[in-house]
């Protein structure tokens, strides 16, 4: 009796697992907590990758925005350069022209010179030529006169050769000096005293000497 009565004052041991989940249900935590890291993992991706795509978007944007500005610096500076080259342009073609134009006018003066030397030459070689004529037609006048008043001789052959033109000779007219003892040269043609001479006015006529 003593023997029952000690075993049943004997307490069952407690149970170890008591407040623990088991396997099955830690295998669902642990699924669900998988799941929900997954999530994080996934919506934290996402979030990553739309910060990245947001950044690379403001850094292509600001390299676009400084590559429209670099562009339109160097076009500016192209722009210019053009125009400096234009101005250099402009202003060398106008010393170009303006030295061809003086170029031009010197030419122009040289020309009219020389042709106003070459006409004035030429008139004084017409006058000349024309001096020449004079000279020679007196002197082949003074020689048919010579002649003809040697073949009637002296004073009495002036008479003759003005009877034989018709006309008297005037009394105290004698033969010019230099016709009676015979001809100049050519070339040193002498005007006998008391010929009528002439000489060429301003504008190339002949004019009686006074």
């Amino acid at each position: 009796m003593s023997t029952l009565t000690g075993m049943t004052g004997m307490m069952p041991p407690q149970p170890l697992t008591a407040g623990m989940p088991d396997p099955p249900t830690i295998g669902k935590q642990k699924d669900a907590y998988m799941k929900m890291l997954d999530e994080q993992v996934k919506q934290g991706t996402q979030v990553l990758e739309a910060q990245v795509k947001h950044q690379k978007e403001y850094l292509l944007g600001q390299a676009d925005q400084q590559k429209k500005q670099f562009i339109m610096q160097i076009d500016m500076e192209v722009k210019q350069q053009e125009m400096a080259l234009d101005q250099q342009r402009m202003e060398q073609l106008m010393a170009l022209q303006q030295q061809a134009a003086q170029q031009k006018s010197a030419l122009e003066q040289q020309s009219m010179q020389l042709i106003m030397e070459y006409q004035q030459k030429k008139a004084e070689e017409e006058m000349q030529k024309q001096q020449f004529e004079m000279e020679k037609k007196q002197q082949e006048m003074q020689m048919r006169m010579h002649e003809e008043m040697s073949k009637f001789g002296g004073m009495g052959g002036q008479q003759a050769l003005f009877g034989q033109m018709g006309m008297q000779m005037p009394q105290g007219m004698q033969m010019p000096q230099g016709m009676a003892g015979g001809l100049q040269q050519p070339g040193s043609v002498q005007v006998p005293a008391g010929m009528q001479t002439f000489h060429y006015g301003p504008n190339g006529e002949l004019v009686a000497n006074q």
